[in-house]
């Protein structure tokens, strides 16, 4: 599963995932793509609308030995608010209770861009959504994948650390992560008169190293089982309508009760009226 903020390059990085799988070549006159990254969409809403699952089948001709299946998440923090990012995390929630729906997973992979120095609420949000589904014993399987990365160590991981975020840690302390730079997926192969295409090319080798490395490392993962995922949350919503009913009760109540209050307070300002009209009625 592939989560991350808007504009972390999480779709350019799914597309990528995809070329090397298929084997595609810098000097190839293809590409494949399958999240349309449109560049005339603002940039401040997610370039992916909903949870997508991909699935690939594993044939011959593919870099990887294994079949493999892509959740692909919209990107949490744009513009459309909070409420957008519940919904997502209430896509995720159908996919994982769904009879049919994915029973497993082996990696749950952040995305996030090399140059930030410090964790957002939005990325931290992040992490604590992907453990209110899964709770903590997916925090094995989390990995980092960070994006717009060069030859330098990325400040974003820093940032990790100290956010004391929940992943593996490598002995130095920093998490467990893999750095790509996707810069030359779609890039023209063809070699410019200035020599700028080499460097195309140069990040093209780069990212295929990545790519290789991350497919090695997801084969030798623990993969978990979401039957306790699944029954979780299952509970959850149980325990949801619960609330939601009780709630609809207690407004109920206070309503009466308020009822009540403004009954009595009429009584109270007429009380000496009443007790006058008792007194003249009174026999003698």
């Amino acid at each position: 599963m592939v989560l991350g903020a808007t504009g972390s390059g999480k779709s350019t990085l799914v597309n990528g995932m995809i070329n090397y799988i298929l084997g595609v070549k810098w000097e190839d006159m293809f590409r494949f793509k399958l999240v349309d990254v449109n560049t005339a969409r603002s940039q401040a809403h997610s370039q992916t609308s909903e949870v997508t699952v991909y699935k690939l089948n594993h044939r011959e001709g593919f870099q990887i030995d294994y079949s493999l299946t892509i959740v692909d998440t919209p990107g949490f923090g744009d513009t459309r608010g909070i409420e957008r990012d519940r919904m997502i995390i209430g896509q995720l929630e159908n996919l994982f209770k769904a009879p049919l729906g994915v029973s497993s997973i082996d990696a749950i992979c952040f995305v996030a861009q090399a140059s930030l120095a410090r964790l957002t609420p939005t990325q931290r949000y992040v992490f604590d959504s992907v453990l209110s589904i899964f709770g903590n014993n997916v925090a094995d399987n989390i990995r980092i994948l960070v994006t717009f990365a060069d030859g330098q160590l990325p400040p974003v991981l820093t940032a990790i650390k100290e956010s004391e975020a929940p992943c593996p840690k490598r002995t130095d302390g920093l998490p467990v992560h893999f750095k790509f730079n996707n810069s030359a997926l779609f890039a023209d192969n063809k070699v410019a008169e200035d020599g700028e295409g080499n460097f195309d090319k140069m990040f093209w080798a780069m990212g295929t190293k990545s790519m290789k490395n991350f497919f090695s490392a997801l084969d030798s993962i623990e993969t978990k089982s979401l039957t306790l995922t699944k029954e979780v949350l299952r509970q959850r919503s149980q325990l949801e309508n619960t609330i939601e009913n009780l709630q609809k009760k207690v407004k109920l109540g206070l309503a009466k009760l308020e009822e009540i209050k403004q009954e009595s307070e009429i009584l109270q300002t007429h009380e000496a009226t009443i007790t006058a009209n008792r007194s003249l009625t009174s026999p003698s």
